[in-house]
């Protein structure tokens, strides 16, 4: 018969598998509304830039839950290792809606500053995710968390924003940019799609 104890714990569990399962819906609905805003900039220009950079604001802070969520499943199984994605994630998150704000509320001319300014500033936290996804796909997959498909559309991401990341020196234009964005794209929505599954079915 079950504890009070672990039956405490296993309703914990079920809660925060619910809290991603939740926050995941959010990221991804505001994902695909950035891809159009995306769309909207590229082509269009002048309002879209701003609804762009409200969306990634949006889904930095949406974010956020689902990391301290997968943290409180694997730092029991993985340990440090788990706190330490964590904080790169939330490192990365910051960033975002740090550059997200500047850009927002100063920068209206959206002028590409390599390393510098919001745009610089949000580059750099897509890279910083990259590596948050990287290690994630990692430790979940060695705590079992994670099934064979869910670790590999992690790994997917993670290149995507680190190859992105990479390229923005260069501009936001540049070839590595747009190959590891679109990477970026794919593997983001593939994994939480998953990860939602999964969570689910409580693997």
């Amino acid at each position: 018969m079950m504890t009070t104890a672990k039956a405490v714990a296993s309703r914990a569990r079920v809660g925060t598998r619910e809290q991603i399962r939740t926050w995941g819906l959010v990221t991804l609905v505001v994902f695909v509304l950035s891809l159009v805003a995306y769309v909207g900039f590229s082509t269009v220009g002048g309002i879209w830039f701003a609804i762009s950079d409200a969306l990634a604001l949006a889904l930095a802070v949406a974010m956020l839950p689902v990391m301290v969520g997968l943290d409180v499943l694997l730092r029991p199984i993985v340990g440090n290792i788990s706190r330490t994605t964590l904080w790169v994630g939330m490192a990365a998150m910051t960033l975002i809606i740090v550059g997200s704000i500047v850009l927002l509320t100063s920068e209206v001319s959206h002028e590409f500053v390599p390393a510098g300014g919001g745009l610089g500033m949000q580059f750099v936290g897509f890279g910083l995710e990259g590596v948050w996804f990287l290690m994630l796909g990692r430790i979940g997959d060695r705590a079992g968390l994670f099934g064979r498909g869910l670790t590999a559309v992690t790994y997917l991401a993670g290149v995507g924003f680190v190859v992105g990341a990479l390229g923005s020196p260069t501009g936001p234009d540049s070839s590595l940019v747009v190959v590891g964005m679109t990477l970026a794209f794919i593997g983001f929505i593939a994994w939480v799609v998953m990860l939602r599954r999964d969570m689910a079915e409580g693997r």
